[in-house]
């Protein structure tokens, strides 16, 4: 019979589904289609009862949610089932098999790093519907309550089950984080993302985690037609998208998850509810008492017995249920030898970026000696100390780490800084500046790698304020950016250095100068030319004053403003210019000088666009 046929079978149902939703018409679904998410045009709704071609996933995913929500608007109840999108996935592979993972391994692409789940990770109840439907959905809930892991959870498996191609991942405390993770992401795409984004073939998801100002996302949101997820603590209210609050973990999610955690330790677990409810069910804090469990071999009453001495209630409060778990977990980390280690090691991973720490920066000397300074051991300790360190703090949850990459928890991040005077981060972002910069590679060679330095220089920079803003550090980030295919947020990072170097040594340090020549630079290469042109002609007449008019800082200007006109349209001004200064050069330098040389190369450059 044809009606049996899968294909036969899914344009009935959909039919079914149309009817039952009151007949909506294209232009309705079209409209019902667009707010929740997707960019499927009109004719193709329109096709979906009335040919009987072929379908892509996209239109039927559409033509579904475009029902859903005609009938919700006009009241009209359709039953859960007929709205599973899971079952009209199943239901669409069998009417099309070969359209199920069409899309070449080699055209999928994952742009940042997924944090990995924690070890015996529990999926939560109330975030599995996100994967059913493109939108913008909103993880919020107290920090350590789990929205991370959630939406890194939610992110595999939607890569796993080919339900995306493109999956980002982007670190967004701060605007710049945004900015740089877009910047990378095209640089990776080789065309603008909010082309990429808007490809109807492009199944994607974006992730923008731990949001922390609203502000931050102003003009920053990814497009309608692909799944978004923000990981928050900030009210739903603050933000535009379907929340799905997260919480603490149920008795019985929290159950489970201890049982499953100290199943190798059963004479351990002797009371899980107790332990769970002195903490208040919040999954992080539940996860860093099973890793002391663990480690130490101590009995659930053991620890509720400890964290008994460091006050009552903590369960009222999400952060101090973290802090008192943490302070416990630390102690036992710096009982391990070498002894003492763990506080300052955690101190300087503090403040770096908690998304990701390549490990060479924590081995770095620099790192080494300012460790043997603020540890009780008797020199710097070795790499087999550093890592025995490491593998110890991540067994007992407080990082994760493997041999290329350190993350830490944001929660646990902030309370560690926050327990560090304004001195105390001041030494730990320049001991990690230091670190920085003593194992950044020259060339570039890997583009993940130089993005973690680029990540952490801007964390210890906001971490360690004026100390460090100076820091040769911020200049390399600069240069790393511009160099790997993101001038805009060169530009950005250019710019807010000339500024605190203008604050911090005065408008004519010659540092000063030469950071805002960096800033006209990379705002160039961005492609404002015109902007450039500008910020040079200011420049020149301040390096003229400060340096002199034949000082090699001043004619380096000059070059540079010349070269800009040319980029910004002016061919005949740029000509003149390089004449001029090639007049100069062979006068004061000679012709065989290298700058003479470089003016005469532009000169010629310039003639010969010109014509």
């Amino acid at each position: 019979m044809p009606d049996e046929r899968p294909v036969d079978l899914l344009r009935q149902r959909l039919r079914r589904l149309h009817t039952s939703a009151g007949l909506p018409k294209a232009d309705s679904l079209r409209e019902h289609a667009h707010r929740r998410g997707h960019r499927v045009g009109r004719s193709a709704l329109a096709a979906v009862t009335g040919s009987s071609g072929g379908l892509r996933w996209a239109t039927v995913e559409a033509f579904v949610d475009g029902c859903a929500g005609y009938a919700a608007s006009r009241s009209r109840p359709i039953a859960a089932q007929e709205l599973t999108m899971t079952a009209w996935r199943e239901l669409y592979e069998r009417a099309f098999p070969r359209q199920r993972g069409t899309t070449r391994d080699a055209d999928r692409i994952r742009i940042g790093p997924v944090p990995r789940p924690a070890e015996c990770h529990q999926p939560r109840v109330s975030a599995r519907g996100i994967a059913a439907r493109p939108g913008r959905w909103l993880l919020t809930g107290p920090g350590g309550a789990g929205k991370t892991q959630a939406a890194a959870h939610l992110a595999e498996e939607l890569w796993r089950g080919r339900e995306i191609d493109l999956l980002i991942w982007i670190p967004a405390v701060s605007q710049e984080q945004i900015i740089s993770g877009y910047a990378r992401a095209a640089a990776t795409m080789g065309r603008p993302l909010a082309e990429v984004l808007a490809d109807e073939d492009r199944r994607w998801l974006v992730v923008l985690d731990d949001v922390t100002d609203a502000v931050e996302l102003d003009g920053l949101l990814p497009p309608p037609g692909g799944r978004t997820v923000i990981t928050t603590r900030l009210p739903a209210a603050a933000l535009q998208g379907r929340e799905v609050p997260l919480d603490a973990f149920t008795r019985a999610e929290a159950r489970d998850f201890l049982r499953t955690r100290l199943a190798a330790h059963p004479g351990l677990a002797d009371d899980l509810d107790g332990v769970a409810a002195d903490l208040g069910g919040l999954p992080l804090a539940v996860a860093l008492a099973a890793s002391l469990i663990v480690e130490e071999g101590l009995p659930c009453s053991g620890y509720r017995h400890r964290l008994a001495a460091r006050g009552a209630g903590v369960h009222r409060d999400p952060d101090r249920a973290v802090a008192a778990s943490l302070g416990l977990s630390v102690e036992a980390a710096d009982r391990a030898r070498p002894a003492g280690l763990a506080t300052p090691l955690l101190a300087l991973a503090a403040v770096l970026d908690p998304a990701g720490i390549p490990v060479p920066v924590l081995l770095a000397r620099a790192t080494r000696e300012w460790l043997c300074l603020h540890a009780p051991i008797t020199g710097p300790p070795d790499e087999g100390e550093l890592r025995a360190a490491l593998h110890c703090l991540h067994r007992l949850g407080l990082i994760v780490a493997d041999d290329t990459t350190v993350t830490l928890h944001p929660l646990v991040r902030r309370l560690l800084v926050d327990d560090l005077s304004a001195a105390e981060l001041a030494g730990a972002a320049s001991a990690a500046a230091d670190a920085t910069l003593e194992v950044w590679p020259d060339p570039e060679c890997d583009p993940g790698y130089a993005a973690r330095l680029r990540a952490g220089t801007d964390a210890l920079t906001a971490a360690g304020g004026d100390p460090v803003a100076l820091h040769p550090v911020r200049a390399r980030a600069c240069h790393s950016r511009g160099t790997s295919g993101e001038p805009a947020a060169a530009a950005s990072a250019a710019s807010h250095l000339a500024a605190d170097t203008a604050r911090l040594l005065g408008p004519d340090h010659p540092r000063t100068l030469l950071a805002r020549g960096n800033a006209a630079r990379w705002r160039g290469e961005s492609g404002d030319a015109a902007g450039a042109v500008t910020a040079y002609e200011l420049l020149l007449g301040e390096s003229a004053r400060v340096f002199g008019a034949h000082h090699p800082n001043t004619w380096t200007c000059r070059s540079n403003l010349a070269y800009a006109r040319g980029l910004a349209g002016d061919v005949a001004g740029a000509v003149a210019a390089f004449a001029g200064l090639l007049a100069d050069c062979e006068a004061l330098l000679g012709p065989d000088h290298p700058g003479t040389a470089s003016a005469r190369a532009n000169l010629a450059h310039w003639r010969a666009v010109r014509t």
